[in-house]
């Protein structure tokens, strides 16, 4: 059983307690892959916008073509957690984070 501190008392939780606890808790780890999903769908959309000018100009390279398209393509090339992880990591201190997986980087 899981302890509850209650008023300064710490006790047992209930079975009651203790599945409404265990539920939330599986609930929070199963959500953490949508959470890191929708994190990198707003980098990849932050990084299609920054370049869509490439686009409105009209003599966008095809490097800068198949950099595009990867992003796009990231929900269906990065699927596992692991994975998502990997496009998520960061190196460097503030305020010169950057992202280390290449993908992020511009061409």
């Amino acid at each position: 059983m899981t302890k509850i501190n209650v008023n300064g008392i710490i006790r047992d939780m209930t079975a009651e307690e203790q599945a409404e606890h265990d539920a939330r808790k599986t609930a929070a780890a199963n959500g953490s892959k949508d959470r890191k999903l929708e994190k990198i769908k707003e980098l990849r959309l932050r990084k299609l916008e920054e370049t869509d000018w490439w686009v409105l100009r009209g003599d966008i390279t095809d490097a800068q073509k198949t950099w595009r398209q990867s992003l796009r393509d990231i929900p269906t090339n990065y699927t596992t957690e692991d994975e998502y992880d990997i496009l998520l990591e960061v190196e460097g201190t503030f305020p010169n984070i950057t992202r280390k997986h290449s993908i992020w980087s511009k061409p």
